[in-house]
């Protein structure tokens, strides 16, 4: 009896525990000010290749003329003119008036896709893919408010939750509130936003120049994700980062194995003992990622791919 009510004890607590856990987020604040801390440091800006027509005033070649530092071109002088942009070498030669045109400089938004979708939520080791997904989100939310860059993203569970664009401090909560809220397992695997929908639906609603990261797995990707991601590249600087788990990539040692297969709901046992298996699985799973880095590389995007347990985010990602 004793006994009994013992075992009741114990699965109550592991119960309680399991039920705490899916329930807090991801990321505590220790973690997430550590983030901040690496985030907030000297960086190089990276040249950005596209004119940028945000309205923030900035560092950036926009696509507005006016005043700025780089000289575009001379016009004739209008009433109201400021004198100091005068062209008097031009003006002296034509016996009439003429400005000075500049391209503006403005300053590129930041846009963050975290994927928290079902495929997201595995991890093989200590930490899950989404939670990687949500340092990752919250690193790059600290580097664009270091650059006072204009931030907004879209974070993918079984729908598409929308992230408007702010500045500050208020940008990074806002993320934060989305990929760093509790991730339990879905009850329902019929997922209702695909990665290709969320990336056409960007076409439009980015203004052009916008530095954009997509934080994924990249599972659903398919070719017709490629007449898209080469629109966006276009207009765009677009980082993939891809996140993944040492299990995708290659069968753990062990004497047995048994996997679920939801499409068929039966358990598949593997013999992960025989070389030729693994051999077999790591070259599929290679094929895989190849095929994804390409996918992105023939649309001049950058890819990274970023393991669950890698903490030094600084050599990894690229600055903005």
């Amino acid at each position: 009896m004793l006994l009994d009510k013992l075992n009741l004890l114990i699965s109550n607590a592991i119960k309680g525990a399991m039920v705490n856990a899916v329930q807090r987020p991801l990321l505590d604040q220790v973690e997430i000010e550590k983030l901040r801390h690496i985030a907030e440091r000297p960086v190089s800006r990276t040249p950005h290749p596209h004119d940028v027509e945000h309205r923030q005033y900035g560092d950036t070649r926009s696509v507005y003329r006016g005043y700025g530092l780089d000289y575009e071109e001379s016009r004739p002088y209008q009433p109201g003119d400021e004198m100091r942009f005068m062209n008097w070498r031009l003006s002296a030669r034509s016996n009439d008036l003429f400005m000075k045109v500049f391209r503006e400089e403005r300053r590129p938004s930041v846009f963050i896709l975290v994927d928290r979708r079902q495929s997201m939520r595995f991890g093989s080791r200590s930490r899950l893919k989404v939670t990687q997904a949500a340092r990752l989100s919250a690193y790059l939310a600290f580097l664009a408010r270091q650059q006072n860059a204009p931030i907004g993203g879209v974070v993918l569970n079984k729908s598409a939750e929308w992230i408007p664009e702010a500045c500050g401090e208020v940008a990074v909560y806002n993320l934060l509130s989305q990929s760093n809220a509790a991730c339990p397992p879905l009850e329902d695997d019929n997922q209702k936003v695909s990665l290709d929908h969320t990336l056409r639906l960007l076409l439009s609603m980015l203004v052009r120049g916008s530095i954009i990261y997509l934080v994924s797995d990249f599972h659903d990707l398919s070719p017709l994700s490629h007449p898209i991601l080469l629109q966006l590249s276009e207009e765009h600087r677009i980082i993939a980062i891809n996140v993944t788990d040492e299990r995708e990539k290659n069968l753990p040692n062990a004497a047995g194995l048994s996997i679920y297969n939801p499409e068929e709901d039966e358990d598949i046992q593997l013999d992960t003992s025989n070389k030729a298996l693994h051999q077999q699985y790591h070259q599929r799973a290679s094929a895989h990622f190849d095929a994804i880095k390409n996918s992105f590389s023939s649309c001049g995007i950058s890819y990274i791919e970023i393991d669950s347990e890698a903490d030094d985010f600084r050599s990894l990602v690229p600055d903005l």
